[in-house]
């Protein structure tokens, strides 16, 4: 009996590691859905430069969230480790070529990738609901802002427009959190996610 309760616990242990490793359907589910939010990611970026140009950077960072739904949009659908990191890799490749901040982009990409993979490891990969998605692009989103405070020179302006640029960043992340959660249920009732059907809870 004890044999038995041992070999059953090597064969569990076994089935959750290989269920964490990737195949080919996972990669290229991650890099269709990497190369679509790459141009989606494209056309943020000259909206970002050109919405911090006529109307300021507090309505500007509305756009923020989008910079990290490749990521999050692979994690909720695959639920692998590293799929995250590997989607936003793609789409800085993608994008790199098509900007002028050439591979700086890609650079992004990666960090973006690094932080969207901590949100998932902080939930030990178990949870993909509407709040984890909404809180942790929403986190994620005033950590990007931060990072730019310096480059993009907010340091030197009023506290107050500080506070609502960052104000800003986690509205947009919360936003596209739950813009990640009705897209991958929407692509799930479509059968296009055979295999994936637990990315309904």
């Amino acid at each position: 009996m004890k044999e038995y309760s041992t070999a059953k616990q090597v064969t569990s242990a076994f089935l959750h590691r290989r269920k964490g490793r990737w195949n080919t359907k996972d990669i290229l589910v991650a890099g269709m859905i990497a190369v679509v939010f790459a141009f989606v990611q494209l056309g943020i970026t000259y909206a970002f430069m050109a919405a911090s140009a006529s109307v300021g950077p507090v309505y500007a960072r509305l756009l923020n969230g989008f910079w990290f739904m490749s990521g999050f949009m692979a994690l909720s659908i695959i639920r692998k480790p590293g799929i995250g990191f590997i989607s936003q890799a793609i789409a800085g490749i993608v994008m790199t070529p098509l900007t002028p901040f050439g591979i700086m982009i890609l650079f992004g990409a990666l960090v973006n990738g690094l932080l969207t993979e901590l949100v998932f490891f902080l939930t030990r990969y178990k949870h993909y609901s509407f709040p984890i998605l909404a809180i942790g692009m929403c986190v994620l989103s005033i950590v990007y802002t931060l990072l730019e405070f310096g480059p993009s020179g907010y340091g030197g302006l009023a506290l107050p427009v500080q506070i609502a640029i960052l104000a800003t960043s986690a509205i947009s992340g919360a936003i596209c959190g739950w813009l990640c959660k009705r897209l991958t249920d929407s692509l799930l009732r479509t059968g296009l996610l055979s295999g994936y059907s637990h990315s309904r809870t």
